[in-house]
C-alpha cells in the first residue's frame, strides 16, 4: 500500500514538473511575431559586412619635427583619426613649392575638420605628448 501511494505521488510530482516546464519555456520560432523591420530566415551579406577600409591622407612637412616619425603609438593615433604625417624634402613631388604643399595640406585639414571636429589639434597634439613621453621619445 505504502510503494502504491509512493509510486503515484512521484508521478503526480513528475507530471506537474511537465507541465510548469511546458508552461514558462521560451516560444518558439513559429510563434514569433515578425515586425516591419525584421527579416525572418534573412542571410548576411558579407560585401555590406565588410569593415571599410580608411582612405589615409597625408599632411606634408619639409622635416620630421613633431612627427614622431617611426613611433608606433603615434602614428597609429594619427591613422585613426584619418591622416599621416609625410615628411619630403623641399623640392621633391608633394612638396615641389611652398604653395602646391599649403594647398594640398589646406585641403587634408579641411576634410579633418569635418571628420574629427573642430578640436582636431588639440587631441593630436595632446596624444603627441603622451606618446613622447611614454615612449621615451624626447627627441622627436
Amino acid at each position: 500500500m505504502g510503494r502504491f501511494f509512493f509510486r503515484l505521488f512521484s508521478v503526480s510530482v513528475f507530471s506537474c514538473f511537465l507541465w510548469i516546464n511546458t508552461a514558462f519555456s521560451q516560444k518558439s520560432d513559429k510563434d514569433y511575431f515578425p515586425t516591419p523591420n525584421t527579416v525572418i530566415g534573412a542571410k548576411p551579406d558579407p560585401k555590406k559586412q565588410k569593415e571599410k577600409e580608411k582612405q589615409i591622407r597625408y599632411i606634408v612637412k619639409n622635416d620630421t619635427k613633431e612627427t614622431l616619425a617611426g613611433n608606433l603609438c603615434f602614428e597609429e593615433v594619427t591613422m585613426n583619426m584619418g591622416f599621416l604625417y609625410l615628411a619630403v624634402p623641399k623640392g621633391q613631388p608633394y612638396n615641389k613649392n611652398g604653395f602646391s604643399r599649403w594647398r594640398h595640406n589646406f585641403g587634408v585639414k579641411f576634410i579633418i575638420l569635418f571628420k574629427n571636429g573642430p578640436f582636431w589639434k588639440m587631441k593630436v597634439n595632446k596624444k603627441y605628448k603622451e606618446c613622447k613621453y611614454g615612449s621615451g621619445d624626447f627627441m622627436g
